[in-house]
């Protein structure tokens, strides 16, 4: 990755925008650190969305609205509402709780937030 330099760019204007199942994301490359805007629609879960049991990425970002439950690979669990910053290592399933649509912004994802920003890999649940 480049060095970062001075730079603002809208996610209005996203360089790649992406559909998915409930849900839409919108995401701006800065010389390589990816921000993603991800909207998630009631009733989204990431097993039953994605047809995967666990999500493998990392993520470190701040939640503008809603409220997402997530389940870590060890056993613990966090609850992430509007307003909350948040990191979630790999190994997870997550889903929304009630009825309004969650809105968060990610800064970087996947072994690319993993090393930049040195998150720990819980052990999986015995």
């Amino acid at each position: 990755m480049d060095k970062l330099r001075a730079t603002s760019r809208s996610l209005s204007e996203a360089d790649q925008q992406l559909d998915v199942e409930r849900g839409h994301i919108e995401v701006v490359d800065l010389n390589g650190l990816k921000v993603k805007r991800q909207t998630l629609q009631p009733g989204w879960r990431f097993s039953v969305d994605s047809g995967q049991s666990q999500c493998l990425d990392t993520h470190v970002g701040y939640a503008v609205s809603g409220h997402v439950h997530v389940a870590l690979s060890d056993g613990r669990e966090l609850d992430i509402r509007g307003g909350d910053v948040f990191v979630i290592p790999p190994g997870h399933d997550a889903w929304i709780v009630g009825d309004e649509a969650t809105v968060m912004v990610q800064f970087d994802e996947g072994a690319s937030a993993l090393e930049r920003f040195g998150v720990e890999v819980p052990a999986k649940a015995a």
